[in-house]
């Protein structure tokens, strides 16, 4: 897998391929509001923009109003793909062609392996509005 630059990507092209938490969300805004700073970029499907790693980040960055997020694009078909439930069965293929058909799976139930290392950044909130 090659190594992936951070990229800035605006928030209004980013696409949820499952749900999440309403409480989570709640705490991680808080969170970040507190240190002022993004610190983990989100990891987007490099085609559709789909998110692959980061559901809830994408959430508190549309809730701030941010414009843009720190993010890392893959080509879907070279990530490890696999589902948190026995009742969902699926490859990277199926996951993109069920979330651009309008549908996105419940909440914890598609995970990949982006390898042993993600990097961290570390962006001021102000950077990320314009």
């Amino acid at each position: 897998m090659k190594k992936n630059p951070i990229q800035m990507v605006q928030t209004s092209v980013l696409k949820h391929i499952e749900g999440f938490s309403v409480k989570r969300v709640t705490w991680l805004k808080q969170k970040i509001l507190d240190e002022g700073i993004w610190t983990k970029p989100l990891a987007l499907d490099e085609k559709h923009n789909l998110v692959l790693d980061g559901q809830h980040r994408m959430e508190v960055a549309i809730s701030l109003g941010l414009k843009f997020v720190p993010a890392i694009k893959y080509d879907y078909s070279t990530i490890k793909v696999w589902s948190l439930r026995k009742t969902y069965s699926f490859n990277w293929s199926e996951v993109v062609k069920y979330v651009l058909s309008g549908s996105i799976y419940p909440y914890k139930t598609v995970k990949h392996d982006f390898g042993p290392s993600f990097p961290s950044c570390k962006y001021l909130l102000s950077e990320l509005k314009s």
